[in-house]
Order: structure tokens, then sequence, then C-alpha cells
């Protein structure tokens, strides 16, 4: 809709009636107040000081994901400009508040006169305000009137000389869209839009006329009875349409006001994600700033948000035998510390799904070993080649005798660190952290940003193993230190690239050092076996937890550019049945990171500390090959975890399933549940047979390139 054109500017003068004590009034009053009037804002400051009551969140590209209320004391929607509302609306304001605004200069002198000399009779003071009028007592504090007490007659007449004023420097539009903006239409709701939505469920250009009528019949009086309002509608429906159905605008009436005017917020993607926002990123630094900010520009990307909240639905769902019921998944990237995916739970079919199960603080389990080593290596007391003692073992603690057992409940003998971390051996890394102060290990894990720990004696060796309670939130960040070289610094929520409070924990090579562990799938294997969800065709460090009673199960790892925390179990603490962290939270992961990495590489790149050492040259070069993985070395058919099946109209002979490689090299080969089967030189086609299936591609020293699941029905 165009604006109307500017109406031509008068100075204000008041027609003689014939009464002229009245007009002397004025003047007197007018006069009277002028000595104390301060500067009107301008429009353009009126609109941009207007805060709605809900904050806009949007995602990394600048889609709208989330709408999150922060005023309690009104609920108001973003500024709505004049050309975006209804001729008819406009029409029925003016009609009902002030049927000569285009007209005069502010003030409607015939209708004042009146009010004074009422005033002067000891009546009560009329209603003879413009919208002008309405909208300064808005924006001047000093002549706002309460429901108990009215305006003075010097309130009057300095609300006079304001209107006057603002008309001299606003545009007739300018004081419409304020005025519509500012103005409270029932209960809480404040502003066109807000009314619009909480009345009638739709943004102000879907109106009805019977709407328009209804919402101007409520700004003279917004808490009036309902059959006063019913009143107030008929008669401006009847002088603007000439006929009026009451019966029909009664019930019209009657539906729109007892509606629930507490409308939801749309759209609401994320709102345990804003409530994190709000409540950690911004508690201290600039708490302020955010409540007057209606916008933000997260990090968050929707596109891998929806993605990762339907897996871990679906992987929850698949371990309901288990007595598993839910999960939470946090993605972060490394380098800025950015949070790309945030899934607090699984969604509306969870118990607790205004529950934030990120920021619930849960026992680790095992995810707190890399930690143990990490700190041994930087007191130079283990390396990876150290041997421990995997053997039975009794600690004198202040209950009794502590003796830990690994979760299989066997004994390995001697092991290198290298074994015991990479198998998440119990009793090594017990054996590790009793080479350090548990004290000084209590401040490590609080400079990698891990709160609310108690003292030493509570824990005790059993430290090691994880008894500590923290949550999804800290842990994966705590991890994405070791994928930074041993650099913490604060998650970021919105599209910042400043680290905040950044420190040094570990050192590079100590990072590196765990990180090669972390990724070694031959030190894995002695405790999960070759073939499991931690091994992937990419470079990735990766450890799983579970706590004990099998109540809490996680899987935290990270490649070259993203950190991937994920937990599943139950709200409740109620234990899990028979799920490891490689059944349960570990698949999740996986299938995160393959996401991340469709059509991205990863690899381990050694500090320069140990690239430049010479006695170490010997270390790196025979872990390169293990440790570095790309995009360029994978399986692209069958997909992992793919099922087929066998279509009995087609003769077997002429079914097949095709083998394709990312690289093919005629110096690798196929091999099909560790049997030899072709050269993967190029794609190869196989006569499928009913079973599982584990297809691999090995290079000429037997070593495995890529791995690929899958079964045939």
């Amino acid at each position: 809709m165009s604006r109307l054109p500017n109406h031509k500017k008068t100075k204000f003068n008041l027609p003689f009636t014939g009464k002229f004590f009245p007009q002397f009034i004025f003047i007197i009053g007018i006069f009277f107040c002028n000595y104390s009037l301060g500067a009107l804002p301008t429009y353009q400051e009126v609109k941009s000081q207007y805060h709605p009551s809900d904050i806009q969140v949007f995602d990394r590209s600048g889609e709208l994901i989330q709408r999150y209320r922060i005023r309690k004391d009104y609920r108001s929607e973003e500024w709505t400009d004049y050309e975006k509302l209804p001729k008819f609306l406009i029409d029925s304001v003016i009609h009902a508040e002030d049927k000569r605004f285009f007209e005069h200069t502010g003030i409607d002198s015939n209708a004042l006169v009146s009010s004074f000399l009422g005033n002067l009779k000891g009546q009560t003071l009329r209603g003879g305000s413009t919208i002008t009028m309405q909208l300064v007592s808005l924006l001047d504090p000093e002549l706002k009137s309460s429901a108990s007490k009215r305006k003075t007659i010097f309130q009057k007449l300095k609300q006079i000389q304001r209107a006057v004023e603002l008309e001299e420097t606003w545009s007739k539009e300018e004081i419409f869209e304020a005025y519509i903006n500012l103005i409270y239409f029932r209960g809480e709701l404040k502003g066109i839009t807000s009314a619009s939505k909480g009345l009638f469920r739709k943004s102000p250009d879907a109106l009805t006329p019977n709407e328009a009528y209804l919402l101007a019949a409520l700004i003279r009086s917004p808490q009036s009875s309902i059959e006063k309002v019913i009143k107030r509608v008929c008669l401006l429906k009847k002088e603007k349409d000439g006929a009026s159905d009451c019966e029909s605008i009664s019930q019209f009436v009657r539906e729109s006001l007892f509606r629930n005017l507490d409308y939801p917020q749309y759209p609401s993607f994320v709102p345990l994600y804003t409530k994190t926002i709000l409540d950690v990123s911004f508690a201290e630094k600039n708490k302020e700033q955010v409540h007057y900010n209606s916008q933000v520009n997260s990090s968050l990307s929707l596109t891998f948000q929806r993605k990762v909240e339907e897996l871990l639905k679906r992987n929850v769902k698949t371990l309901t035998d288990k007595n598993v019921k839910d999960g939470a998944v946090i993605v972060i990237e490394n380098r800025t510390g950015q949070v790309l995916v945030y899934v607090p739970n699984i969604g509306e079919e969870s118990s607790v799904s205004k529950l934030d199960l990120i920021r619930s603080k849960r026992q680790v389990g095992s995810t707190l070993k890399p930690f143990v080593y990490a700190q041994n290596f930087e007191e130079n007391k283990l390396n990876p080649d150290s041997i421990l003692s995997d053997s039975p073992v009794g600690i004198p603690v202040y209950q009794g005798i502590y003796r830990p057992l690994n979760y299989d409940k066997s004994y390995k003998g001697n092991v290198t660190v290298r074994e015991s971390l990479g198998s998440s051996l119990n009793i090594p890394a017990i054996r590790s952290l009793s080479f350090l102060d548990i004290n000084e290990f209590i401040l490590v894990l609080e400079r990698l940003g891990i709160t609310g720990l108690r003292y030493s004696e509570f824990y005790g060796p059993s430290l090691a193993l994880g008894t500590a309670d923290i949550t999804l939130l800290e842990l994966t960040n705590a991890y994405r230190t070791l994928a930074n070289g041993g650099m913490y610094s604060e998650l970021i929520f919105d599209l910042s690239s400043e680290l905040i409070n950044p420190r040094r924990v570990f050192s590079p090579k100590t990072s590196y050092l765990v990180s090669e562990i972390l990724s070694d799938r031959e030190a894995r294997s002695l405790g999960f076996g070759w073939d499991n969800f931690l091994s992937t065709a990419y470079y990735t460090s990766v450890k799983t937890g579970t706590s004990q009673d099998m109540r809490d199960n996680w899987c935290i790892g990270y490649s070259e550019i993203y950190t991937v925390g994920v937990w599943v179990g139950n709200p409740t603490g109620a234990p899990m049945l028979d799920v490891s962290g490689i059944t349960g939270a570990a698949p999740v992961w996986r299938e995160t990171m393959d996401l991340l990495h469709e059509s991205l590489g990863s690899k381990l790149n050694p500090p320069q500390e140990i690239s430049s050492d010479d006695s170490n040259s010997s270390f790196t070069s025979s872990k390169e090959s293990r440790i570095e993985r790309t995009k360029t070395t994978r399986i692209l058919t069958p997909v992992n975890g793919s099922i087929f099946a066998l279509d009995p109209d087609i003769p077997l002979g002429r079914q097949k399933i095709l083998f394709t490689f990312s690289s093919y090299d005629v110096s690798y080969s196929y091999y099909l549940n560790d049997e030899k089967i072709g050269s993967a030189g190029g794609p190869y086609l196989w006569e499928p047979k009913k079973g599982e299936y584990r297809l691999q591609v090995k290079d000429r020293d037997d070593k495995v390139l890529s791995l690929s699941l899958f079964e045939v029905r």
C-alpha cells in the first residue's frame, strides 16, 4: 500500500466558539507548560528503540529457526510498517478514535473545549484526545495516566502542546504507524501484530473487516467486558457499513475474546538451544545486550540439525528393547568453537522433551581416560610404549579395599599404554591415575572447562573410570581441546570467529600422541575387535564410555574439522540392558561424522616438535599410513548399513550388487567376509546371496582402507 500524501501543516490556531474563557485557559495552560518541555523523540528513534517481547534466532545461513519470548510483562511482535496495514483497518481505527485525523494539526479543538468545560463544572474529564495526543502520552512518561488516576488539567494542556509539536516533525503516516505498534489491544497484547496473532492467529495483512472492527473497538478500553465490546463493534460496523448483524457479531466477538491470547511461538525448532544461548553464551559478557537485541544470528546449521535429529531418533528406536529411551548430540567446529548441531533430546517422543540433556550432568565412564594419559604424557611419566600391568589390584580407600575390574571382567597381562587407552582397559587407567596428584588432575579438568567437580577424596582412584558427573556440553568441548593441539577456548553460539578465553592445557605433542592412539584401529582391536562403528574411512579420534550399572552411554570423538559428542540412555537414570559404547552411542556418532564428511577429508597432522625431531621421525613415518585417511579412500557402494532384498521374479544369475570405490588402484583388492574376491582397480559386480556381509578394500600391505557392512535378505 502506498503512503498517503503528506498533508500540509498549519500552525495551531484554536477557532473561537463563542466561549472566550476556555480558549484563554488553553493559551495560559500551554504557556505555563512550555518552560519544562524537552525534545520529543524522532520517528526513527522511536522505531529503533522498539523492543519486541520475543527474540528471533537465525541459523548460520540466515533462516529463521526460533522465536523465543524474553519479556513477560507484555507480548509484542516486530514493528509493522504503515504500508503493510490493510486500508480498512486504518479506516476503522481512525473512525473509532479520531475521525478528523488527516485534517487536524494534532488536536480536535471542539472536543477539547467540551472536555474542559465539563471539567470546570466539576464533571469527570471526557475523552477528547486525538490519535496524536494518545501517541505523545505513550512517548512522554509524564503524560501517562492509570486506570485509577486520570490526567490533571495541566497534563492535558501539556499533552496538547506535545501533540502540536509532534505534528510539526512527523508525517501523519508515521504518527499512525507508531500509534498502532505501541498501543495495547487486550490483556498483554501490545501492537497490531501481536493483537492479530493473539486474537485471530494471523498477521495484520490477512485481517478481515470484522476483525478490524473488533481491534478498533478494543483501543478505547482494552479490558472492557465482552458485552461492552460487542456493543461497540456493532455500532462501529453500523456506522461504517450502514448495517450490522449484531447476532453474528456477538458470536464472533465471543469466540475471539475467549480464545487463549498466549499464542505459541513459530517457528520453534530449537527452543532449548536458544535457552542455552541466553543462559550460557551471554550470561556474563553481554546479557543485557541480548535482551535488547531482537535478532540473534546463531552458528547452528538447520540442515545438519534436522538430519542429526532424525538419525538420533532412528537409532534410539532400535535400542528400545535394550531399555534405551533418549539421547543427545552436539557438534562443534574445532577451529572456532562454534556449535553447529545441538540436539538436546529426541524431541516430542521424549518423556522429557523440555529437558536439555546436553546440559544435564551424568557419570561419564571411560571418556575421562584420555585426559588421565594426557596428563601423564605432559608430566613425562608415561609414553605410548610404556608397559602397564592389567592384572588384579586392590587399592585401600577410606571405605575398604577398591578392586576394579575391566568391562569384560578379564585381564590382559602386561600391555602398552597405546593398547590400554585404545582398548579402554580399566585397571591400567587406574594405575596411571595413581602416578598423578589427583588434586592436580582435578585442576586440569577444570582448565578443560569442566565445572562442579568435588574434592579428590570424594572420587578416589575411580575418577579414572569417569565417576565424576559432567555435561555432554563440557565433555565434548574438552575433547575439542585435544583436537586443537591442547588449546582450550569456550564454546561460541553465534558467528563470531574470535576465541573466548583461550588457554593452553596440553602441549601439541601430548595432544597429538593421545589423538593418534584414539585413531589407532589396531590398538582398539584388543578390546573392540577390528570391525566396529569407531573405524572411519577418514581420520577420526574417538572414545566411548559407559557409566556404572549401564546408566549412561557415551561416544565422543573428533576429526580434523569437527568434534561430535553423543549420549544415549534414560533421563530417569534407569539402567540399560547389555548396551556398550560400541552398540549404543557409537552408531549415532559414526552416522553423524559420515554426514559431516560427505564431501570433506580429514587427516591428523603431527605438530612441528614431532615433525622436526629426528629421534621421532621413525615413529611418525611408521604411523602415518594408519592415522591419515582422506575422502579419496572409501567404499562408495554399498553404503554402510545397506539392506538388499532378492527379487523372486528375477533369475538369481541376473541379480547383481555393484561394489564401487572412491579411488581405484590395481594394487587394492576387494575382500568379502575376509575372502579376496577381486581387484579394486575398478567397479565389481557381485552375485548376491542371503546373509550378512563385511566388504573391505585392502592395499598391497593388507591394510584395510575402507569397510562397509551390508545384508542380503
